[in-house]
């Protein structure tokens, strides 16, 4: 049964978001304006939260959200909303990795807004990043390296970093949310920070 977007009204910790359709895509997936394939592309979801079930917003899922909040989740939470009005889906407060201020097709790093328990990260050393953006200068998984990141912006609720500290992490962990040549943005967990690195 499909049904308008309206009439749906999520509940506890859900979110109905919008799916945003661009011009270039693939299985409903933006993939940017080269349509080259990349992490963010196959992962991620970009959209409107259109309702808010009456804890999404709580300190535990997605404190800053908001209805009408251009959000990125990943393209596997949730489950579809059929409607007769747009693609929807039914996801989860803490699914949502990202808010965007302002358009999706202009995300940098003044534009994008870590949520829950996340940091938002540059990375560095990018000629040892791969087009995957995990950095790696070995094949020996015994000599893994971690991946270094410059701190940008961290969510109300995470270990706060000043801007512009120097962190390093598991580089499988967190979200690559902007995979461009000279401009890689993750959202890693404040906890998965191993240490920093002094300036």
């Amino acid at each position: 049964m499909k049904i308008e977007k309206s009439k749906i009204n999520p509940k506890g910790f859900n979110v109905l978001a919008e799916v945003t359709v661009f011009e270039k895509i693939k299985d409903n997936i933006y993939v940017g304006p080269d349509a080259l394939a990349s992490k963010t592309s196959i992962e991620f979801y970009y959209g409107k939260a259109i309702k808010l079930g009456d804890s999404a917003d709580s300190v535990e899922h997605c404190p800053e959200l908001k209805e009408g909040d251009n959000i990125i989740f990943s393209q596997f939470a949730g489950y579809a909303a059929t409607t007769v009005d747009g693609y929807c889906k039914i996801i989860r407060g803490h699914d949502i990795v990202a808010i965007v201020e302002g358009n999706f097709e202009d995300m940098t790093e003044n534009t994008l807004k870590p949520t829950e328990e996340r940091i938002l990260v540059k990375i560095i050393g990018e000629d040892l990043i791969d087009e995957n953006g995990i950095y790696d200068d070995t094949e020996d998984p015994r000599d893994a390296v971690t991946q270094k990141g410059v701190v940008i912006r961290c969510a109300e609720n995470a270990t706060q970093y000043a801007p512009g500290t120097i962190v390093s992490f598991d580089p499988f962990c967190g979200n690559l949310i902007v995979n461009e040549p000279n401009l890689k943005l993750k959202t890693i967990n404040s906890l998965d920070v191993l240490y920093t690195i002094e300036k």
